[in-house]
């Protein structure tokens, strides 16, 4: 069974996220408002604290959370400025034993952050 997963609308032809199998794949996860489409927060600590905010609204409309998270991929606008503060915000927001991890540097036109994440849904 496959669910698709909305936590508002989309500013663009996807989904949130899809359940399959016991696993939450999400999109590409940002600080933009869900309503406009608006890029939220200016600097690196506050679009990551609100990417993983609306990561956590869509793995929770899925039945799982944080600690759920199998695997995470970041991309970075300025890997170089931006990982130190994108780091302390990640270990402070997202629950030990960390999932494993991949950063890169992107081209994010407006954002410093873009986040993508596996998730297992909880057994009941």
């Amino acid at each position: 069974m496959v669910e698709t997963i909305s936590v508002g609308s989309s500013v663009a032809a996807y989904s949130h996220a899809k359940v399959v199998g016991g696993l939450i794949f999400t999109s590409g996860v940002t600080s933009h408002d869900l309503e406009t489409g608006e890029v939220r927060g200016t600097t690196i600590e506050e679009q990551t604290e609100l990417a993983i905010d609306l990561l956590r609204k869509i793995l929770e409309k899925a039945g799982a959370g944080l600690a759920d998270l199998v695997q995470v991929k970041v991309y970075l606008n300025d890997i170089t400025t931006d990982f130190a503060g994108f780091d302390a915000v990640y270990r402070r927001l997202i629950p030990a034993p960390f999932p494993p991890r991949a950063t890169v540097g992107a081209t994010l036109p407006g954002y410093h952050i873009e986040m993508m994440a596996i998730a297992a849904v909880p057994e009941s």
